[in-house]
């Protein structure tokens, strides 16, 4: 075994081996491991430094063994980086020092094996005081640089625009547009109808709902018809029977009579036929006729209880004809039920239908001024495309975007500088919420003032001092004064942040730079918390 140049060396199963190629992952030394020995456990020497490592054999080529670091940590392998910059410094003739060491008059120890000279000492101290003269010179053109960046205080708010109060009506069914009664800057009432639709498929969807529902309406109609005419029928049939019992009734009585004088004529007659005044077959022919009018005594009372037991059924709606009992009123019924609930049904889809055609007329939800109309005539609209941008009186607030990367230069409370170049009225705002508060914040405005770029970040502004005629919607110019970012600086140009309604800190005393949360809504008016 011989020493390498930079002593570098592993001591296993207490042997020490120098190491071949030693990267922050592994490294290779002629390591004498018995056979199926793959993995071990040594401690590594970088100069004069030592610490305990794992490693793992991963291929074995002409006695030199390759291994990884298993497990090894942070700060080890931060030892074993900084060894092996130093040893390629060294070895292109530079000071094995790092920046680091340089600055702070760290001088490192060299290893006996390759310790320098007094010459060499020299000529390292001076290089040593050059690379920090270059350094505290780097270090203060990058102070100059962050100074005069910072300077540049005032940051821009893309696709600005005052929104707030102002509503967005869209489209509740698809269709093309057929008549634009408005222009821009109109003012409307409530109930104004702003646009005409037309659909063919919902005017031929209505059409048909139309037809089928008379269709039901007249078979409703219809059934009723057939219902009264068969009760009708049953009150004709109940009088019927009534004048029939009353005649089978008569006919019973007769009946009874012509029996009673039978049977008299059959008692007178019997007593004689002893003496023979009467011969037996003229009584067995008065007996006969007996039996008959007695037997038709009995068919008469028989037909009164038929005509009762029909007239019982008719008081049912039900009818007799020969042995079989007929319920088509009951079956007329139970038509007319389900006629009129499809016909209910037909009227329901139908009503929908109605409302649909209804909604081919956008109407204003609110009085208002029409400040921006995204459509034209002959435009197919679909389902919740935008139609038209309503607005009306009341607070409004500014809104824009940021870039992800100058996000976090600003912060709730900051003061703005609003233009609006349609008018040439200049403004001043204060910044209420960035991020997903402002997402969250009511208001509305068009696509047009909506940024490209997803990763924007939106901003908030309240505007102090907006003149009411200024309608919604309309562009703007922002800008935030974000501060040098430098204390003392900031102090020294009386930069501070505001609350709403007023110039002053929050009355916590906290620092509104460390606090914004404290600054951001605490005079906030309710109408737009939130």
């Amino acid at each position: 075994m011989t020493n390498n140049t930079h002593l570098e060396q592993i001591i296993f199963n207490g042997r020490h081996y120098d190491l071949v190629d030693l990267t922050e992952f592994g490294f290779g030394a002629e390591l004498q491991l018995s056979d199926g020995e793959k993995t071990g456990a040594g401690t590594l020497v970088l100069e004069d430094e030592r610490f305990d490592v794992d490693f793992r054999v991963r291929s074995e080529a002409d006695g030199v063994s390759s291994c990884t670091f298993i497990a090894i940590p942070i700060s080890s392998t931060e030892k074993i980086r900084k060894h092996i910059k130093r040893r390629s410094r060294r070895s292109g003739g530079l000071d094995e020092r790092s920046y680091d060491e340089l600055a702070s008059g760290v001088i490192s120890n060299v290893s006996a094996i390759d310790g320098p000279t007094a010459e060499t000492q020299q000529k390292g101290y001076i290089k040593s005081f050059a690379v920090l003269a270059l350094l505290f010179a780097m270090v203060g053109l990058v102070v100059l640089s962050t100074v005069f960046l910072r300077s540049r205080s005032s940051l821009a708010v893309s696709n600005a625009a005052l929104v707030g109060n102002c509503i967005p009506i869209n489209a509740k069914v698809e269709g093309e547009i057929a008549e634009v009664f408005f222009s821009a800057g109109d003012q409307v009432r409530k109930g104004d109808v702003l646009l005409r639709l037309s659909n063919p498929e919902i005017d031929s969807e209505n059409q048909q709902l139309a037809a089928a529902m008379a269709t039901a309406n007249s078979k409703v109609s219809a059934l009723k018809k057939q219902r009264d005419l068969f009760t009708a029928k049953l009150e004709f049939a109940s009088k019927k029977l009534e004048l029939e019992k009353e005649v089978a009734i008569s006919e019973l009585d007769a009946a009874m009579n012509s029996r009673a004088s039978a049977k008299a004529a059959y008692e007178r007659l019997a007593p004689f036929v002893q003496d023979g005044a009467v011969t037996q077959l003229e009584l067995d022919e008065v007996e006969s006729m007996f039996r008959a009018h007695e037997a038709n005594c009995i068919a008469k009372e028989n037909l009164i209880k038929q005509i009762d037991f029909s007239k019982d059924a008719a008081s049912k709606n039900l009818l007799i004809f020969g042995d079989r009992l007929d319920d088509e009123l009951g079956k007329i019924e139970a038509d007319l039920e389900i006629a009129q609930a499809e016909a209910k049904e037909l009227k329901q889809v139908y009503t929908w239908a109605l409302q649909r055609q209804k909604e081919l007329e956008v109407v204003a939800p609110r009085d208002g001024l029409i400040y921006v109309n995204y459509r034209q005539k002959g435009e197919f609209i679909k389902v919740a495309d935008e139609l038209v941008g309503l607005s009306y009186p009341g607070e409004t607030w500014a809104a824009g975007q940021v870039t992800s990367g100058q996000a976090s230069r600003v912060i709730p409370g900051q003061p703005v500088s609003i233009r609006i170049p349609a008018i040439k009225c200049n403004l001043d705002g204060i910044v209420m919420a960035v991020g997903h508060r402002a997402m969250y914040s009511k208001g509305h405005y068009n696509a047009d003032f909506r940024g490209a770029n997803a990763t924007d970040v939106p901003v908030k502004v309240y505007i102090e001092n907006l003149p009411e005629d200024i309608p919604s919607g309309i562009r703007l110019q922002m800008a935030i004064n974000t501060g040098f970012g430098v204390k003392w600086l900031d102090n020294s140009m009386g930069y501070e942040l505001k609350t709403i309604g007023s110039k002053k800190k929050a009355d916590n005393g906290m620092d509104p730079a460390r606090e914004p949360s404290a600054v951001t809504l605490a005079s906030l008016p309710e109408s737009q918390e939130e």
